[in-house]
């Protein structure tokens, strides 16, 4: 048996595991090049963000302010907060802040709320004991500063907009909007008022093919964003690349233009994977963002035979799929603005097959993928396997995709390059 690893659960055991496949089958791992580097140590995390790839250093920032918010992205971003937030803190304790001074908030957009056990694996013990940290609720205690140039309306977190030092922790990571999430994503839609949150959705239909995962370049949804950050005034901003362990390979400190720019410009080989097509079972592991799996579902689209090849989803998420008030079911038929109950059929029109493994399955979560009977759902790879072996008795190309959450397929064009 031939034996590919991915990883898996992020934030429970961090593990990796094995998926075995017939010899008779040829299986290639669809990787990428920043998977395989290593995790900064402390001392490297310290250094960076103390020395901005641009701008003064925090201290200066911070000195004579008198409310400090750190805004830090929630369980469906696997970076490590708690590995960063000590190292923003010293500088503020530096520049003359208290403890109460100071606090955080869970950029959770149109997400659900968090409860402390949550707090905990993202920030750790001594912050959660230590410092206030906040739900953002989209739906109330936001005020109004205007709009973008677009008309997009801007309504913000009564809590950070209180705040005249704001900083921003996150991620850099494809992105089926806005090319690469960081940035002043953080806060549109991070702490965004649902109302902005759902005319920032509605950009995407102006131009949608300016969007999409990894696309940068004059990307109209990116520059809401941009817009955003300019009129709250996000002070400072560390973006973070990630590898398949979770662990921050590089990051970027300083102006939220200048962290993302880098980032960006770093993070189209650092998640690029070189272009593939044609594959007769294609198997797309959820890590990163496990809770919101059915990203997967677009690399896992290109790489595929169409409408002959069969896709295996990994949703190995035990809280399930993210609560999203703007792209989530809510009901039998309706859901947030942005949702759009699936149809039967799309998916057999697509696939030969899809099959989707939850170790922890609930009926529910498949709005996100495909409608409910379009899928075959089980809980092991043992059974995903048995109905590979029934459906491929002979040869079968196979691509193993370790995170579609991501990751994205570089095109022919930039191959060529």
């Amino acid at each position: 048996m031939k034996k590919v690893s991915i990883p898996s659960r992020r934030w429970y055991e961090n593990e990796e595991w094995e998926l075995s496949f017939p010899d008779r089958w040829e299986v290639d791992t669809i990787s990428s090049p920043g998977f395989a580097k290593p995790g900064l140590t402390s001392e490297q995390i310290r250094e960076k963000v103390n020395n901005p790839c641009q701008g003064p250093p925090l201290a200066e920032i911070a000195r004579g302010k008198k409310q400090a918010v750190i805004v830090f992205d929630d369980m469906t971003r696997p970076t490590p907060i708690k590995e960063v937030a000590p190292y923003m803190l010293e500088p503020l304790h530096r520049a003359g802040m208290q403890r109460d001074q100071i606090r955080f908030i869970w950029a959770l957009g149109s997400h659900g709320a968090y409860d402390m056990i949550n707090a905990r694996k993202k920030l750790g013990d001594e912050i959660v004991e230590n410092y206030a940290v906040y739900n953002h609720d989209p739906f109330q205690n936001t005020v109004w500063i205007g709009r973008t140039p677009t008309g997009v309306e801007l309504w913000f977190s009564r809590e950070f907009m209180a705040c005249d030092l704001k900083i921003g922790i996150g991620c850099i990571t494809p992105h089926v909007h806005v090319g690469y999430g960081g940035g002043a994503k953080i806060v549109l839609p991070g702490v965004a008022g649902i109302e902005s949150i759902n005319q920032f959705h509605n950009q995407f239909y102006r131009d949608p093919q300016s969007t999409g995962l990894g696309n940068f370049e004059n990307n109209i949804m990116r520059a809401e964003v941009d817009a955003a950050g300019e009129a709250v005034g996000l002070d400072f901003k560390v973006d973070c690349l990630i590898n398949r362990r979770g662990e921050i390979t590089n990051l970027y400190a300083g102006p939220f233009r200048a962290t993302h720019s880098a980032g960006a410009e770093e993070g189209r080989d650092h998640y690029g994977a070189p272009y593939a097509e044609g594959y007769e079972i294609v198997i797309a592991n959820s890590y990163a963002k496990a809770n919101e799996s059915g990203i997967s579902l677009l690399i896992a689209l290109q790489l595929v035979k169409p409408g002959e090849g069969t896709v295996v989803l990994i949703s190995d998420a035990p809280e399930g799929q993210v609560p999203h008030y703007v792209m989530r079911g809510w009901g039998s038929d309706y859901g947030g603005r942005h949702y759009t109950a699936k149809v039967k059929g799309v998916m057999p029109n697509l696939l030969k097959k899809l099959i989707v493994m939850m170790p922890y399955p609930d009926r529910t979560s498949l709005d996100w993928f495909c409608h409910i009977d379009d899928a075959t759902m089980v809980k092991t790879w043992a059974e995903v396997l048995a109905i590979l072996k029934d459906d491929y008795p002979a040869a079968a190309k196979v691509a193993v995709v370790l995170d579609g959450t991501m990751q994205y397929v570089k095109s022919k064009l930039s191959e060529k390059e």
